[in-house]
């Protein structure tokens, strides 16, 4: 019996260290911003951008939002303070670092 908790008790801890089961950590994706504006990195949907993440002038941005790891999703943008369009982009994913201009 003694055996068998030990057993289920090294499972738990198996699972909580590689987060199966549970919310593990998200992968991340940064934007670079190499100019002197204050740019926004965001996905383009039918109902409005998605997943923004802003950097300014010459600082690197982590993403609260990212592909899930392995994948990528389409159609992104950067964009300035008033929304204009500065640089389209086919595909982002998960760990990349997206850099400006």
């Amino acid at each position: 019996m003694k055996l068998a908790r030990i057993a289920l008790a090294t499972a738990a801890l198996a699972l909580t260290v590689t987060g199966c089961g549970l919310e593990g950590v998200r992968p991340s994706i940064w934007l670079q911003n190499n100019s002197d504006v204050t740019v926004t990195l965001q996905m383009v949907t039918r109902d409005g951008p998605l997943l923004p993440v802003t950097a300014t002038p010459h600082t690197t941005e982590k993403s609260s939002g990212s592909p899930a790891k392995g994948h990528c999703l389409t159609n992104w943008e950067i964009v300035d303070e008033k929304g204009n369009v500065l640089k389209k982009i086919d595909q982002v994913c998960a760990y990349e670092t997206v850099v400006y201009p």
